[in-house]
């Protein structure tokens, strides 16, 4: 117990010091906790980190299942599961193929497959805090796709326990694990719901709710002799909602997050030792796969599957980290005694490696993307847009409005009112099939394609609409070589600034417009001129349209 808290102790200590440095340098934090790591290894026991990890892994795993929105998920399941499958087992072939080729026993050759194969971006799961029912078709694409990948590291985790630490074969754990998991749903379907509705408003019954089932699927799972990484997993899946009903309690275990998250990123730094030849070699293989094979492969299904080539790039990258469950099965295995010592020293590399490239990929996915497409990257790859694209030959002094789904049936009124023509420009194709029931001109793919421009007939145009709320989208817009007027949505005053400077006709900035439509109801209806009825009615067609 005493290693224990001076571990917390060392670990918080000196990850609050380099983060003072990081906040006054306006610097990423990444790089100082596994900085923090390097310099408490020296201090610590490394059976206290081992233990440590384990548990860290576990509750971001918990943490990863709370914010995971289930119907995002569902609505490009299949798509997700799929692409995961395809990329698991592919790079997880090749991967054992490699290790066998490098002279590794077969074990190791599986865990070097399983190293290479399961990936995720612990540092790009920001965009899981954004639970709105508006959120870009990569980010729930991303989601699906770690999904996926994490029941497949259960699978393997599940694996391992029953086939390898046994003393003998004990195959009845996927039962045990599968009864476990159905319990999980059980709860979540027939019992949270009720119980969110009855705690709202109690923040603090909630986080005791939270940590009461993490804590309570852990013993289940450690008294039915599996993983504790198993039952962390099912009691993510367990208190996982649906927007908005579990949004309070990913509020209130935020806090969690914020505990859970610099052990983690902190032990893998400690863990960090001097590598030998043999574990350099196997590193520059695993980083390889992981930041070069795996989005490559992911970017390449999703655009046969019909997905525009930004969309399928932005995807791509959020698989660029050697992922959490990897490291607690590497843990899990070195103190079985069942990995070699340079593979593990090789895996905590990589991670280490991959974690310090995610920090970068993640802020500048769109300029990676745009770098890519210049280059012809995704051409390459066979970026598809002709085949569901409908432009009239005589069409011209149209509007261009890009992503529709952020209040774009508002312009199409608009447009309508004043009888010009509408050209909708369009990456999701969920969004996709509404726009073509309710637009006659429409052109599907990536705004950094050229062609995309081509066949909207750009110069043609009056004028380009952007609702998007993604920055780098908007810069996309702006850097257009045309002279046609360009109105660009943002969501803070110094982007608007910005843009303007930047050649921008003008900006879209919502909360402004909500504030002076809501001076002039008030206005309104304090002179009289309309009544608390008409101001009522007001309010709440927009709440029932909050697209509009």
């Amino acid at each position: 117990m005493y290693e224990i808290l001076f571990t917390l102790t060392l670990i918080f200590v000196l990850a609050a010091v380099l983060l003072l440095v990081a906040a006054q340098k306006g610097l990423p934090v990444i790089p100082f906790y596994l900085f923090a790591g390097i310099l408490a290894g020296a201090f610590v026991d490394e059976t206290a980190l081992l233990d440590l990890a384990q548990w860290g892994i576990a509750f971001l795993v918990f943490l990863f299942g709370i914010h995971v929105d289930l119907e995002g998920v569902r609505s490009q399941g299949r798509i997700g599961v799929a692409v995961g499958t395809i990329q698991a087992t592919l790079v997880g072939a090749i991967g054992v193929g490699a290790g066998l080729a490098f002279g590794l026993g077969r074990l190791d050759a599986v865990y070097f497959g399983v190293a290479a194969a399961l990936s995720s971006s612990l540092v790009a799961t920001s965009y899981l805090d954004e639970t709105g029912p508006f959120r870009p078709t990569h980010e729930r694409l991303a989601e699906s796709i770690h999904f996926t990948e994490d029941v497949l590291g259960v699978l393997v985790v599940l694996s391992l326990s029953a086939f390898v630490y046994a003393a003998t074969p004990a195959p009845e754990q996927f039962a045990v694990a599968g009864g476990i998991l159905a319990l999980a749903l059980g709860i979540r379907h027939l019992l949270f719901h009720r119980l969110t509705a009855r705690l709202r408003g109690d923040s603090e019954v909630m986080m005791l709710v939270g940590v009461s089932f993490v804590i309570g699927f852990i013993a289940l799972a450690e008294a039915a002799g599996l993983s504790i990484v198993v039952g962390a997993f099912a009691a993510g899946i367990a208190v996982a909602d649906d927007y908005p009903h579990s949004l309070e309690l990913v509020d209130t275990v935020d806090d969690l997050e914020d505990f859970f998250t610099p052990i983690f990123f902190v032990t893998v730094g400690a863990l960090l030792t001097m590598p030998g030849l043999e574990a350099i070699g196997y590193t520059v293989a695993l980083v390889a796969a992981v930041l070069v094979l795996n989005p490559l492969i992911v970017a390449f299904v999703l655009i046969r599957g019909g997905f525009d080539g930004r969309t399928a790039v932005l995807t791509g990258l959020t698989l660029d980290q050697v992922s959490a469950f990897t490291l607690f099965i590497a843990i899990d295995a070195l103190a079985a005694g069942t990995i070699a010592e340079p593979l593990f020293d090789a895996i905590v590399l990589s991670a280490a490696i991959t974690m310090l490239v995610a920090t970068y990929t993640t802020r500048h996915a769109g300029e990676i993307n745009r770098w890519l497409r210049a280059r012809g990257f995704v051409s390459l790859l066979g970026d598809p847009v002709d085949d569901r694209t409908r432009v009239s030959d005589d069409l011209e002094a149209h509007v261009i409005l890009l992503d529709y789904q952020h209040g774009g049936q508002s312009v199409l009124e608009a447009c309508a009112e004043l009888d010009r023509p509408v050209l909708v420009v369009e990456d999701n194709p969920v969004v996709f099939e509404e726009i073509r029931g309710e637009c006659d001109e429409y052109v599907y793919g990536d705004i950094s394609s050229e062609r995309v421009w081509e066949q909207a007939r750009l110069e043609e145009a009056a004028v380009v609409v952007s609702l998007t709320p993604e920055r780098d989208r908007a810069e996309t817009v702006l850097d257009l070589d045309t002279d046609v007027p360009r109105i660009v949505r943002v969501n803070e005053t110094d982007a608007a600034d910005a843009f303007l400077e930047r050649g921008a006709s003008g900006v879209i900035y919502p909360d402004a417009i909500a504030a002076e439509r809501v001076g002039d109801d008030l206005d309104a209806l304090l002179a009289g001129e309309s009544s608390l009825e008409e101001f009522r009615a007001r309010g709440r067609s927009q709440f029932e349209d909050p697209s509009s």
